[in-house]
């Protein structure tokens, strides 16, 4: 072993054990090779694992047309290509929640995404409409494995304000994706046949298998690993469906969803057949008020980082999310509706759950930090229950080219939202 003089004063037991700088003990590679969870990367990756859903929505629909013509199916039976992804999406969490809890989150990121890329495969290479909608309902079974995945990796990291930070910065990235994801599928139609986009989902889905693999240290603490066997899995699930806080914040996300989605659904009915608005005029419209939620992230992580509270930022949000309703809700009722008139109010609502999206998520994840997959699983789940219940009274409600439909859906989700959170969930909030 090679020595160097020490500085004077140094005590000689200290001395002898000096090592010369060429010599220390070279970093280990894992640490070279990993992410800095404290990097705009890791956040990045994050947000990209959580856009792999409306990405694999979006930008499959402006294919629907061509998947009927090329497979000689009917038009419901190509829309399907949709719906049966949103039932393996929605259905998924609540399986791989409680897997994540007693394996780790990376082997559940790899599983999905590879599962999610495979099916793409399948997808890309179907012969028939049968072939495509079974591999499409696997590889929502792959996406809604990965997407409850982030909310649970920031609770395993990050506390406190850090946490709020990073949940509200991987919502910033996950709003990105319904606005590109119709854009980028007719992009790709451009360039060759409908079976491209399925080839670009198995992309996305080498990649980030291969950063996952590659630079993803695992978050989930060994010591807060869950048993797998159905009584500790139904006490997972009793216990976070009973924590107030995480049921809490769940319904309450939920039921502003709802209004959410009533609107996503009934749209195309009062712009294009109601008002008389074009395809194009509706596709720049839909995107400018989806464009909302990106706004309201941009505020809610600007928010944080002036140190503003949580508990104002919810106070603010909600109390605008209802005026917005019951403005679309009004609008209806007198009769004095025209398209500038309903996406005003709608902006306000959709931008005000880019608010209330990252911080109730937080809220509802963050005191489960053992069963944080089962918690996020939760929160999904709850979420796309009351978006599709949103969506279909939204639609039901319909008549004569009024918004009143959308309206009252949106009125009521934030009434019933408010509600909750004054009068069970504000008190827990970090004032």
């Amino acid at each position: 072993m090679t020595f160097f003089r020490a500085k004077a004063g140094t005590p000689p037991e200290a001395a002898c054990c000096v090592v010369a700088p060429e010599l220390a003990p070279p970093k280990k590679p894992s640490e070279a090779v990993t992410f800095n969870i404290h990097r705009l990367s890791f956040t990045i990756f994050l947000g990209a694992i959580s856009a792999v859903p409306p990405l694999a929505i979006d930008m499959a629909l402006p294919s629907l047309s061509l998947v009927q013509a090329d497979l000689d199916a009917s038009e419901a039976a190509a829309a399907a290509a949709i719906a049966i992804f949103l039932a393996g999406f929605s259905t998924a969490p609540v399986v791989v929640g409680p897997i994540s809890d007693r394996f780790g989150r990376k082997p559940v990121m790899l599983g999905g995404l590879v599962l999610f890329t495979l099916c793409a495969v399948g997808c890309a290479l179907a012969p028939t409409i049968g072939a495509l909608l079974a591999f499409r309902l696997f590889q929502g079974v792959g996406a809604g494995a990965v997407g409850i995945l982030p909310r649970a990796i920031v609770r395993d990291l990050f506390e406190g304000r850090e946490a709020r930070l990073q949940v509200a910065s991987v919502s910033l990235v996950f709003s990105v994706a319904p606005l590109i994801g119709p854009t980028l599928g007719a992009a790709i139609l451009g360039l060759g046949p409908w079976r491209m986009i399925y080839a670009v989902h198995a992309a996305v889905g080498v990649i980030l298998a291969s950063l996952a693999f590659a630079l993803f240290k695992e978050s989930h603490s060994p010591r807060h690993r869950r048993s797998l066997k159905p009584a500790a899995i139904v006490a997972g699930y009793s216990r976070a469906l009973t924590n107030p806080m995480c049921a809490g914040f769940a319904v309450m996300n939920g039921l502003v969803f709802a209004g959410l989605f009533g609107y996503v659904n009934t749209s195309p009915l009062l712009f294009m057949q109601g008002y008389g608005v074009s395809k194009a005029a509706f596709a720049g419209l839909f995107a400018m008020t989806a464009s909302g939620v990106i706004a309201g992230s941009t505020i809610n992580n600007l928010l944080l980082r002036l140190h503003a509270r949580p508990k104002a930022v919810l106070d603010g949000a909600l109390a605008l999310i209802t005026l917005a309703g019951l403005a679309v809700l009004m609008i209806g009722v007198t009769g004095a509706h025209s398209t500038l008139a309903v996406v005003a109010p709608v902006m306000i609502y959709i931008s005000c759950f880019g608010l209330v999206f990252p911080n109730a998520s937080h809220e509802a994840v963050h005191p489960l930090p053992e069963i944080a997959g089962v918690a996020s699983a939760v929160l999904m789940t709850v979420q796309m229950l009351f978006g599709a219940l949103g969506g279909v009274a939204a639609a039901a409600l319909y008549r004569d080219a009024s918004p009143t439909s959308i309206g009252v859906v949106m009125t009521a989700g934030a009434l019933a939202a408010t509600a909750l959170y004054a009068l069970r969930l504000r008190r827990g909030v970090e004032a």
